[in-house]
């Protein structure tokens, strides 16, 4: 029986990682024409989600108090987007939305209570492994669905988009999945494991989405992680060796931004792009414009980007020409919705976790002590053209609380193993 509860609490958090990801209900409601229609089900599944959720956190409640304490800054975060709704230019979609992202984080804590890194990874992958098949089955059987057609005026026809509803939101999603198979495909756990190929199997297919769905953003994100995954490694070594190293590497990274800044003409067009990367400049100066008429607390989560009824979106959409959906970076949206004082926040967090990413990797000797890092770094790559940063329902927000709540925990955990192995026998606390 308890095998069996098990089970079918791993199935749980595989649906939700897999309906956090936003693939196939909304490609399925899609209209001809391309656009889409307002979901009714996905908000209803996650207030279920999240009920399930909250009552296992009450069940065991005196450990969620221990844990939440672990990290100030996000809970602090959460907290001013649920304070927006008093200042907010959209009171009931921002009060709405930041109960939503409470929830989020709240399964993001309970996935960092109940598995260790490891698990969380495994069971990601299989999430991961079904947005994979069925991208395939429908970019192959199901054309009409699974290719881009006549989504902005078809200049993106042929391209792969499988069960998502934009080529670039399958790029970046099999980037993600790229670095989750080849975590779980290095682990301890399966190097002598009958079964070790199939992660090999959805990282290889993970790539080949990438390159299938044309993002170009999305190939050079995947390479320059997979370029700093082994410079990562070398941070493990005496810090001896740490500083020429890092100091090689900010020779590297400088030599190539001089590179790209000198030939910036060629490349953007050899992108086929133009100098204001697709119009991304043109957004963020329309934005600075508003931003600066409540620089310090925002319009409100989720208060910016709305529709012709809102003036602010209104007035960005008649400056632009054009219904932009969102400013195009995640730092630039929080600043709009939160303020000043909501990016600081983030910024401390990301530098907070940055830092004990470093000494998290220093102390492990297995893969996953990788983890931090190099989520940390996609997250910041990826969020400089694309907003995947405080989002209700959203993977992304989900494995940022999930991964540094996992760190304090198994952090704790293996200072506490090694002081009862080295000095006194101490009980190891359990959380899950």
């Amino acid at each position: 029986m308890l095998r069996f509860t098990r089970l079918v609490e791993k199935a749980f958090v595989v649906f939700s990682l897999f309906l956090s990801t936003s693939a196939l209900i909304p490609v399925l409601l899609e209209s001809p024409d391309g656009s889409l229609p307002q979901d009714p089900y996905t908000p209803l599944l996650f207030m279920g989600i999240y009920m399930v959720t909250l009552l296992w956190l009450v069940t065991r409640r005196k450990s969620f108090l221990l844990i939440a304490q672990k990290d100030f800054l996000i809970w602090l975060l959460v907290g001013i987007a649920l304070a927006s709704a008093i200042w907010t230019v959209a009171p009931d979609i921002t009060l709405r939305r930041s109960f939503l992202l409470l929830g989020t984080t709240l399964f993001g804590i309970y996935l960092a209570m109940r598995y260790s890194l490891r698990e969380q990874l495994q069971l990601l992958s299989w999430a991961l492994a079904l947005v994979i098949l069925l991208s395939i089955v429908f970019a192959i059987g199901l054309p009409s669905y699974g290719l881009m057609t006549t989504q902005e005026g078809g200049v993106h026809a042929g391209a792969w988009r499988g069960i998502m509803s934009h080529k670039n939101l399958l790029g970046r999603l099999m980037v993600l999945s790229s670095m989750v198979f080849l975590f779980v495909a290095t682990s301890d756990s399966i190097a002598n494991s009958k079964y070790r190929w199939l992660p090999w199997i959805g990282y290889v297919l993970s790539i080949l989405l990438v390159v299938r769905s044309t993002s170009k953003t999305a190939i050079v994100v995947f390479v320059v992680l997979m370029i700093i995954m082994p410079l990562y490694r070398t941070w493990r070594r005496n810090y001896n060796q740490l500083v020429p190293i890092a100091i090689a590497l900010i020779l590297v990274v400088g030599s190539a931004t001089s590179l790209f800044v000198d030939n910036l003409p060629f490349i953007t067009s050899a992108l086929g792009r133009d100098l204001t990367l697709t119009g991304r400049t043109e957004v963020w100066s329309a934005m600075l414009e508003l931003i600066q008429e409540r620089p310090l607390l925002g319009y409100g989560f989720n208060g910016f980007w709305r529709d012709w009824d809102s003036d602010v979106t209104a007035y960005l959409w008649r400056t632009l020409q054009w219904e932009c959906p969102y400013g195009h970076n995640g730092f630039m949206d929080l600043l709009a919705e939160l303020g000043i004082s909501g990016l600081a926040v983030f910024f401390l967090s990301l530098t907070t976790a940055y830092i004990k990413g470093v000494r998290w990797l220093r102390i492990t000797r297995n893969v996953e002590g990788l983890w931090t890092l190099m989520y940390l770094s996609f997250l910041v790559i990826y969020n400089i053209s694309e907003s995947t940063l405080l989002a209700t329902n959203s993977i992304f927000w989900i494995l940022y609380v999930s991964t540094i709540f996992s760190m304090a925990i198994e952090s704790e955990q293996a200072q506490i193993y090694s002081y009862a192995t080295g000095i006194v026998q101490e009980k190891e606390p359990n959380f899950r």
